[in-house]
């Protein structure tokens, strides 16, 4: 018996791109301020549909702020996009991409709610880095600022003291006071 296939019945390779414009914009005011923004800068397309208004900046702030979550205390421009994102928040955003801010215990993945992130979804030298960031910001808090302008200036004076014995080296091998035997 044969079966004649309908061509209704073929499977279609359906996408994002597929679906109408009014769904792409109903669809971005369901995301955080980093995923509409990293949606409007994937296509031509979303980067004229997809808002990253004051509104969604403003909420990201507060709702990272209710989770206890790193927030930039210094000002933000809100007026655009590349004004917002300066080094700080740049570096939070980074940190959420890796899955940094995700707690392994209790409330689990930030990005998906409910389930908890894969181990592997840090890279190992991305780790590395960051700890070694933390452990250098820890101790600089620990020890005060203090501790780190003393330390600036002892590097300083080891400059200065080098740069003084080189110079009186030169000035008395000039002056013929330097002698060397053969």
């Amino acid at each position: 018996m044969e079966t004649s296939q309908h061509p209704c019945s073929q499977p279609t390779s359906a996408n994002l791109m597929t679906l109408p414009s009014e769904l792409h914009i109903q669809i971005s005011t369901y995301l955080s301020y980093p995923d509409a923004l990293a949606l409007k800068h994937s296509n031509r397309h979303f980067y004229s549909s997809v808002f990253t208004g004051v509104r969604l900046k403003v909420a990201w702030l507060v709702e990272r702020f209710k989770c206890g979550l790193e927030c930039p205390m210094e000002k933000c421009s809100f007026s655009t996009d590349e004004s917002f994102c300066n080094g700080r928040v740049r570096g939070i955003m980074e940190r959420r991409r890796w899955h940094l801010e995700c707690r392994q215990v209790g409330n689990g993945c930030l990005l998906v709610n409910g389930q908890t992130c894969p181990p592997h979804s840090v890279p190992a030298w991305f780790k590395v880095r960051a700890q070694a960031k933390r452990r250098v910001v820890k101790a600089v808090e620990s020890w005060g600022h203090e501790a780190f302008v003393i330390g600036i200036m002892a590097v300083l004076l080891n400059l200065l003291w080098h740069f003084a014995q080189r110079n009186w080296y030169l000035d008395s091998r000039l002056r013929g006071h330097y002698t060397t035997t053969h």
